[in-house]
């Protein structure tokens, strides 16, 4: 080992003549090394904090294939002959006499409860999905187009109680039902995407399902969100409390609080006033936030609160095997800082139902085709 000895001490002699006869051009040397050696740093903890953004394997063309009933099933009323077992497609015994329905009758029942189909080339199409606490239904669910021909992205939230085909059971069932997943045929986003491409048309592209329990780590990662409100809120069931009306910048409790409150109640005249009872005021609070997380992904005032934050992102999303790399980095760094002006955004036409077993659900009063025809004509 003397040999190395010797090799660091004259390595050392030559760097401080070097320093002494040329100081200027060592203090450059200097600056450089540290600003490469720490910008590689960097580098390298933004790969491995998308990297280990967790995946889900998920194949929605073998999922349809494998929910579609064959063209052998035949039904009787009362009596189900057909191939296949009806544990198979986790069917309850109220759900045994829909296989008597073809899709055309369903289509015939609640026509607007399908989309016209629409060409994969036409949109890079995102399903966004937030789940509840018991992560069996979908608290959240956003459809992001963004389309082929460069125009603005559209955004539209679709209600959990959405009265829309589940190709599992065969039947009608609220929308957020989907992420229960079909035994082994489909997984629940899988299955949630299959009911989205039915009602609107759109072949999904990406699923992101965004983990709640890391949603509030994300926020404070984020430095907050801004939440304006005109009253005092609360809401007792999510855990919210707004003392005070007016724009503030909150937490990712209050946050998390704030986009799955149902019954938001406000102080007026005296009074606490329910003004919460819509699923479209959910709807407008989720995308309120995610806005608001956009603006604060545009700024960052280091490349270590870079990190951190998708640190932060790594723990509260999934998404799905088939996106890439490089594809989440250049969707992520397309969108960053996107505001509402330039984002199409509609909501759908619904109106008050009651499923044959009582639901309270909200079946579609226009097609989703028109809707998005009227914001991004298709034709």
């Amino acid at each position: 080992m003397s040999w190395l000895k010797a090799l660091w001490r004259t390595a050392s002699k030559v760097l401080l003549e070097y320093a002494v006869l040329h100081p200027w051009k060592m203090g450059i040397i200097l600056v450089a090394g540290s600003l490469l050696g720490t910008g590689g740093f960097y580098v390298y903890e933004v790969v491995r904090a998308v990297e280990q953004v967790a995946r889900e394997d998920i194949d929605l063309e073998a999922a349809r294939e494998a929910l579609e009933p064959g063209p052998t099933t035949t039904v009787a009323i009362g009596l189900v002959e057909r191939d296949l077992d009806a544990a198979d497609y986790d069917l309850d015994p109220l759900d045994t006499i829909d296989w008597a329905r073809t899709q055309a009758a369903a289509r015939a029942e609640s026509p607007n409860s399908f989309g016209e189909p629409i060409g994969d080339e036409v949109f890079e199409a995102y399903l966004l999905l937030g789940a509840d606490r018991s992560e069996h239904l979908a608290d959240a669910i956003i459809l992001v187009l963004d389309p082929a021909d460069r125009s603005d992205p559209i955004m539209v939230s679709l209600p959990r109680d959405l009265w829309a085909w589940n190709l599992c059971r065969q039947t009608f069932t609220r929308l957020n039902e989907g992420l229960a997943g079909c035994a082994e045929r489909a997984t629940s986003s899988e299955l949630m995407a299959l009911m989205v491409e039915d009602f609107t048309g759109v072949p999904i592209d990406h699923v992101a399902r965004v983990n709640f329990g890391g949603f509030a780590a994300l926020v404070d990662a984020m430095g907050g969100v801004t939440i304006c409100v005109s009253y005092p809120s609360r809401d007792r069931q999510s855990e919210l409390n707004l003392p005070n009306g007016g724009c503030r910048q909150v937490n990712g409790r209050t946050a998390l609080a704030w986009v799955r409150s149902r019954n938001l109640e406000q102080l007026r005249g005296g009074e606490w006033v329910n003004v919460g009872g819509s699923d479209f005021h959910r709807q407008s609070h989720q995308q309120d936030v995610l806005f608001s997380l956009a603006a604060r992904a545009a700024s960052f005032s280091s490349p270590a609160t870079l990190a951190d934050r998708l640190s932060a992102v790594s723990k509260a999303v999934r998404l799905d095997s088939g996106w890439t790399l490089r594809e989440a980095v250049v969707t992520g760094w397309k969108h960053r800082g996107i505001d509402k002006d330039s984002v199409k955004r509609f909501e759908l036409e619904t109106e008050h139902h009651r499923s044959p077993r009582g639901q309270a659900v909200l079946r579609p009063a226009a097609s989703f085709t028109d809707l998005l025809d009227e914001v991004h004509p298709l034709s």
